[in-house]
């Protein structure tokens, strides 16, 4: 271990970065903590140094703690067999391809058991069906952790990407995939999932997943109106952003909740801009109701009509641990009853200070106040569920 930290690559420090925001708040606060001690020449010495530290510390100190918010119900599990070949062809995303001569192979698990020694391109597909559970706009996609770079087609339509593709290549073995499925792509039977894979070296393919699956978040069933799903999207500033006259044509579409890295706008740090128009359902008028963003990194504005109703901020009255967990907090904002009509706009203005950005995580919608109370209730119930596990398993990733 210690001549792994003499040799720390800029990369790993990025990604030691995007740990310490991953780690939950009392890891947060230890790392930087530990960050203010080092006094080594090189800063990417100190994270690495850091890093030592912390995992020592909280294996001598606490054991297995854990974190996870959102309350995931499985809809479809993909663990077992899945048809496989090497080679690369976008054809192979269309759910019509001839994939009569590929093999069988079992997933999760590196695809080096089969075939050893492979590096580069290859795919994967799948068949299931589909059930929804309730009524929602959105499902979300786990795939674990896939070696090195993936692109996620279901039913002919591209989900996402992760990490960059030859000649452009950058890895993202480190980061568990996580897509947002629009439930109307779903058919109930005869779906098919492909996954165009490139490793660039060592192990390749869905090397390992926790979970592994179609997911539905069981905090979306409290929203009377569910916002998730497309929103309008710009890191350009193109005027008043929050006035809904403001022209958003050439603004870029996104889903809404998944970070924006996920979505074309790699390692982008810094301001964004999100709309969405909606329409109030007659059963909602007259009642008290509260816009819930779920959690947003890391500071936000917001506004509905054209009217601030609200904002977690960059300020110097919090403590410097309020400040570096903003990213953690539910954001649930009372709408002033004023502001609604029949046709509406919310906008969010985001800043982000490093690592993932953006509305990352719902619910995201619309809900009475009994709905809010119950919302608050569940999420204190919950407590915090496996962040230390997913923290120290990270950690000794960023070593491998």
């Amino acid at each position: 271990m210690a001549n792994k930290v003499l040799h720390i690559k800029g990369d790993k420090l990025q990604r030691f970065r995007r740990l310490v925001k991953s780690s939950g708040q009392f890891a947060n606060s230890v790392c930087q903590l530990l960050l203010a001690s080092c006094r080594l020449r090189r800063i990417k010495d100190a994270y690495a140094l850091c890093s030592v530290k912390v995992y020592f510390f909280v294996l001598m100190a606490f054991g297995p703690l854990a974190l996870e918010a959102s309350d995931w119900r499985p809809l479809v599990t993909f663990n077992g067999t899945w048809l496989f070949t090497v080679g690369d062809d976008p054809a192979w995303a269309s759910p019509l391809a001839d994939v009569q001569d590929w093999d069988q192979i079992n997933a999760p698990g590196q695809w080096e058991r089969y075939y050893e020694g492979y590096n580069g391109y290859a795919w994967y597909r799948k068949n299931f069906d589909f059930r929804p559970a309730s009524k929602t706009n959105t499902v979300t996609l786990f795939l674990g952790f896939i070696d090195d770079v993936d692109e996620v087609f279901i039913n002919g339509q591209k989900i996402g990407q992760t990490g960059k593709f030859p000649p452009r290549y950058q890895t993202a073995y480190d980061q568990e995939r996580r897509y947002l499925v629009p439930a109307s792509l779903l058919n109930e039977t005869k779906n098919v999932i492909a996954l165009r894979v490139y490793d660039e070296g060592r192990h390749g393919g869905i090397v390992s997943a926790g979970k592994f699956g179609l997911y539905y978040d069981r905090h979306e069933e409290l929203l009377e109106l569910d916002l998730s799903g497309s929103w309008k999207f710009s890191i350009d500033n193109l005027g008043d952003m929050h006035d809904p006259a403001t022209s958003d044509e050439k603004w870029k579409v996104i889903y809404v909740p998944l970070n924006w890295e996920q979505q074309g706008f790699v390692d982008y740090d810094g301001r964004a801009w999100y709309r969405k128009r909606f329409l109030l359902p007659e059963t909602l008028k007259g009642k008290e109701l509260y816009l819930v963003l779920g959690k947003i990194d890391d500071f936000d504005k917001v506004y509905l009509n054209g009217e601030k109703i609200g904002q977690v901020e960059d300020n110097d009255r919090y403590s410097r641990f309020q400040r570096g967990n903003a990213w953690q907090l539910y954001r649930i904002y009372k709408i002033p009853s004023n502001l609604l009509r029949s046709k509406n706009m919310v906008s969010v203005e985001v800043q982000d200070e490093m690592g993932g950005g953006g509305i990352y995580e719902g619910p995201v919608g619309i809900m009475t106040h009994e709905r809010v109370r119950e919302f608050e209730n569940r999420i204190r119930n919950e407590g915090y569920n496996n962040g230390w596990n997913s923290f120290l398993r990270d950690l000794i990733r960023s070593f491998e």
